[in-house]
């Protein structure tokens, strides 16, 4: 995988892909195998293949429920609530996606464990 471009672990990969393969990270040279064109095995033929591992996005949006804090309380991300648990972290911070643009936010402990936040939202987005 990392010999074809890989910056992530693939969901499905097979060894007899690597003879005249092309790299995944640059456009497919001639005489190259598009890898994502013509392999896999849980996918349509002939179209992309995609190689995300579905295990990934569970710890992603758990640390961002839990850890950064972040919940969406009204539709459409109108409005977000965060409450942190930091745990026996010092310091965390992430960005949540909404459909108005990336909010950003960073939680961190004072030496008396209090945490103190900072986010920087779209405006039409309100923080509670």
């Amino acid at each position: 995988m990392i010999q074809l471009g890989a910056t992530t672990f693939w969901e499905d990969f097979n060894l007899d892909w690597l003879p005249a393969a092309g790299r995944i990270d640059e456009l497919v040279p001639e005489g190259k195998i598009d890898i994502h064109r013509t392999y896999g095995n849980y996918c349509y033929q002939g179209y992309r293949h995609s190689f995300c591992h579905g295990w990934a996005s569970g710890p992603t949006s758990w640390l961002s429920e839990y850890v950064l804090g972040v919940r969406v309380v009204e539709p459409g991300c109108r409005a977000l609530l965060i409450e942190p648990h930091l745990g026996d972290l010092e310091w965390v911070e992430g960005t949540f996606p909404t459909p108005y643009g990336v909010v950003s936010i960073r939680h961190e402990k004072d030496k008396n464990g209090r945490i103190k936040t900072s986010v920087n939202a779209p405006e039409e987005v309100r923080i509670r």
